[in-house]
């Protein structure tokens, strides 16, 4: 079994795609059908990055409980300490923050979009000059990678396959989707595009949220 560092090394060298299986794992084991369903994966596919994670260290196999006639399946879980500390620490500090701006009412999804606004233009900051354009929307889309969003440019969106904020977001979209959206926004501006059309369909295929920028 790894040590927290030796795991959290593991985990830094995953593939983006193997990333996304592991980031999919929770505490409770998951039948592969079910994970492949959540990543719009084929199954086979998620067969070989959860062997893969297994032989590492970083998940764990058992068999499920059975249901009907048939022997059980095999269900994947994260091995406990294998995934990096803050970010579950920050996950649920987000979702305390969120509940909070939910209860206070008003116009929750502005307010929260404002706010991104900012902070995406704060964290443009000390990352370079661009000249706008096609270099703005690499800049920003540089940015959602570091940050965890694992996106995947395409002719028509860029798609983004990871959340770093998932669970919350799933409970909360006015929230944290709507700060995302506004973190777009402000760091294209602060990039020299034009933030003017940016549009974000939270949830609107398995496995990613489609970003517009023009």
């Amino acid at each position: 079994m790894p040590t927290r560092d030796g795991a959290a090394d593991l985990v830094a060298g995953l593939s983006p795609q193997r990333r996304r299986v592991f980031d999919a794992l929770e505490a409770e084991p998951r039948s592969i059908a079910s994970l492949a369903d959540t990543l719009g994966l084929h199954v086979n596919t998620v067969r070989e990055h959860l062997d893969g994670l297994v032989g590492s260290g970083l998940a764990l196999r058992s068999q499920l409980a059975p249901k009907g006639r048939g022997r059980p399946g095999w269900g994947y879980a994260a091995r406990p300490g294998a995934a990096s500390p803050s970010v579950g620490e920050y996950a649920t500090l987000a979702k305390v923050l969120a509940d909070h701006v939910a209860a206070q009412g008003g116009d929750v999804q502005g307010d929260m979009r404002r706010l991104g606004h900012g902070w995406g233009a704060a964290l443009l900051t000390g990352r370079g000059d661009t000249d706008g354009g096609a270099d703005a929307d690499r800049e920003v889309i540089s940015l959602l990678g570091d940050l965890g969003f694992d996106p995947e440019s395409t002719p028509s969106c860029v798609r983004l396959r990871q959340c770093p904020m998932l669970e919350v977001a799933r409970e909360r979209p006015d929230v944290v989707c709507s700060v995302h959206h506004g973190m777009v926004e402000g760091a294209l501006e602060a990039a020299g595009g034009d933030a003017a059309k940016v549009t974000l369909e939270a949830f609107a295929e398995i496995g990613a949220c489609r970003l517009h920028l023009h």
